[in-house]
């Protein structure tokens, strides 16, 4: 909140407070997010649509066949910060990825 009367006082754009106040959000510890990992793919380039779509039905193909098993996806954390990803396991808080 400190940001945005910041912002305001020095006659910003509310676009731009608004802006301002997500860009904190990320500094420090970060955001966290409850999610699921379905599997980890490393993939050739950092960009490409096509290269995501196909590891991402690559991974849910690996998915479907793990639950026909009866394993279970892993819990995690996932925390984005100005400093980058972190997955950590919900039960430990370890990470996940070396």
């Amino acid at each position: 909140m400190l940001a945005l009367q910041f912002a305001y006082t020095q006659g910003t754009p509310w676009s731009t407070m608004v802006s301002m106040d997500t860009m904190y959000r990320f500094h420090g510890e970060g955001v966290r997010y409850k999610a699921k990992l379905i599997g980890m793919d490393p993939v050739p380039d950092a960009l490409g649509e096509k290269m995501c779509r196909d590891s991402m039905m690559k991974l849910k193909g690996f998915e479907v066949a793990g639950r026909k098993q009866g394993i279970h996806k892993r819990r995690i954390w996932l925390k984005i910060s100005s400093s980058g990803l972190k997955i950590l396991d919900e039960r430990t808080g370890h990470k996940c990825l070396p």
